[in-house]
């Protein structure tokens, strides 16, 4: 039996005829709901993939018939959903704190899940937490009948490398950007946009295709620790494109009260995965925007997400190089390993060869069962993002997009567009090396005329600046042992400066001297410990 418990809200709606029950969320371009409710009443299980194929935009899909049942996640898994089944029962439900409540459900824990979280704040492939339950990856289908569930994968950001040259990759990039902000804009009409505008280059794309576009029902924000970097561009960016623009400064007090808050607790428990630790960063930015009465309560948000990524900015050095190898293994320990020190890295301590190997064997296996198999070395870098975007990007960073809906407003992100994703996987390795094509098409086209200028480009300061000298006082010594002190003091520096440093004040919810005392520990940011606290939640310690 198919038992489905999804509650309809601003996000989630229930559609109902005889022969059909269809739940949905999010936007589609391609079809309408009646569209959809059509076609599913009479489509056939060798035609759900296909179908689901050709839908465009982000969404999640639950179909119940008599007959067939089936749940369906967009290309990027923008909204998950969940599913357990007890012996003969399915139960389907977009939160899986249901789900685990549920009577008879065991609550083994999956161990590998453990270490994985530990170490990188998500798992791997469709793990969760929990080893009954389940969950889908970015472009997946499940298909249940009336003995058993089917994964079927429709979407993989993994393609073959395009055979035209740079400048008419350049001429299809351009006209593909507009492309997708036109349709985007065409369906949201004249409502209220909100931008979190940053320094760099992701989010001001945005702003600038919609002035380019002409779309002016657009405000523009920044946050932060006054005095940054950051909004010192964004202010700028914002006075040419004429948009109204506000800087919501953040301070330890405030922030340390708002992780205390209730409020907090509850996004928490909102944005539950139980694959994940939630994304935090810029939520409290929302409840204060609102507090202002500065935005629509039917605003759409629409951040930079993530143009960095799918453009080639986590490709180092060394995964360009390895396009250029023959040797399939070589090829495949160098991915690994950068995977590794990209991902894997939240504590230090914890890279150890046990761990380090059980992590890379999981990872081989989610490529196995991808069919990413390395023989095409001019796909390694392919191999390399699929792994980010599979799992940090999909789970972790695109699950941020709850904060919108926690505060009641929709989302948009035009940066990963179906058609975005299959152009720029794609594009070879040393076009998308330090962004290249990216960042040609914004001196192309120059939109918003903010690409060009160089009072547009992002120079970092550090703030507060009584730091300064101090960070430079204690830099001295670490500058007498070459590549070790370097090594110390980038070190030193996270555990005892980055509290006060951190723009995005996330560190705010910790205690200062619990994470000068981790020092030894080797932890890499503010996740680091959030993981802990995480795990510790359900009674687990880090390994």
């Amino acid at each position: 039996m198919i038992n489905i418990n999804i509650q309809t809200n601003n996000f989630w709606k229930k559609y109902s005829s005889q022969k059909l029950t269809l739940w949905i969320s999010g936007y589609i371009f391609s079809h309408s709901t009646n569209d959809l409710i059509k076609i599913f009443k009479e489509i056939k299980k060798d035609q759900i993939k296909s179908f689901i194929q050709n839908i465009d935009g982000h969404f999640s899909i639950v179909v119940q018939r008599n007959d067939i049942s089936f749940i369906a996640v967009d290309v990027i898994r923008s909204i998950p959903i969940f599913f357990i089944n007890i012996g003969n029962n399915y139960f389907i439900d977009n939160d899986p704190k249901n789900l685990v409540k549920i009577k008879n459900f065991s609550k083994t824990i999956n161990e590998d899940s453990i270490l994985e979280l530990s170490m990188a704040g998500f798992t791997i492939g469709n793990k969760t937490l929990f080893k009954n339950l389940h969950t889908l990856k970015a472009g997946e289908i499940v298909i249940f009948d009336k003995i058993r569930y089917e994964y079927v994968r429709y979407h993989k950001y993994y393609d073959e490398i395009t055979k035209d040259n740079f400048d008419n990759s350049l001429r299809k990039l351009s006209s593909l950007t507009i492309k997708i902000f036109k349709k985007m804009v065409n369906q949201i009409g004249n409502r209220q946009i909100i931008i979190p505008l940053s320094g760099g280059q992701d989010s001001r794309l945005v702003a600038s295709v919609l002035r380019y576009l002409n779309v002016k029902n657009v405000k523009c924000y920044t946050y932060g620790t006054p005095g940054n970097y950051e909004a010192k561009v964004a202010k700028l960016v914002s006075k040419e494109l004429g948009y109204d623009w506000i800087f919501i400064p953040l301070k330890y007090k405030s922030e340390k009260k708002y992780y205390l808050s209730a409020e907090y607790d509850h996004f928490l428990k909102f944005s539950e995965t139980f694959c994940s630790v939630p994304y935090i960063q810029s939520v409290s930015t929302i409840k204060y925007l609102k507090k202002l009465n500065w935005i629509d309560d039917d605003a759409i948000f629409i951040n930079g997400g993530a143009g960095d990524f799918i453009s080639g900015g986590h490709i180092n050095l060394d995964i360009n190089r390895s396009s250029e190898l023959k040797n399939t293994n070589l090829g495949k320990k160098i991915i690994l390993n950068q995977i590794i020190d990209k991902h894997f890295s939240l504590w230090g301590y914890l890279k150890n060869k046990k761990n380090i190997k059980i992590i890379k064997n999981n990872l081989s296996n989610e490529f196995a069962k991808s069919l990413i198999d390395f023989e095409d070395e001019k796909k390694n870098h392919l191999a390399f993002e699929y792994s980010g975007f599979i799992d940090r990007q999909s789970k972790y960073v695109i699950n941020g997009q709850r904060m919108y809906e926690y505060y009641g407003h929709e989302w948009r992100l035009p940066l990963w567009d179906k058609e975005y994703l299959d152009f720029w996987s794609k594009i070879p390795s040393k076009h998308k090396f330090r962004q290249k094509l990216y960042r040609e098409m914004f001196k192309l086209n120059n939109f918003g005329n903010v690409w060009i200028n160089k009072k547009y480009d992002n120079k970092k300061i550090i703030v507060p600046k009584w730091v300064v000298p101090l960070r430079f006082f204690f830099k001295i010594p670490f500058g007498l042992f070459g590549k070790l002190g370097i090594d110390a003091w980038k070190q030193f520096d996270i555990n005892v400066f980055k509290y006060f440093t951190s723009i995005p004040h996330t560190w705010d919810m910790f205690n200062y001297f619990r994470i000068v005392k981790d020092i030894l520990k080797k932890p890499r940011n503010s996740v680091s410990w959030q993981v802990e606290d995480y795990l510790k939640a359900f009674k687990v310690n880090i390994k």
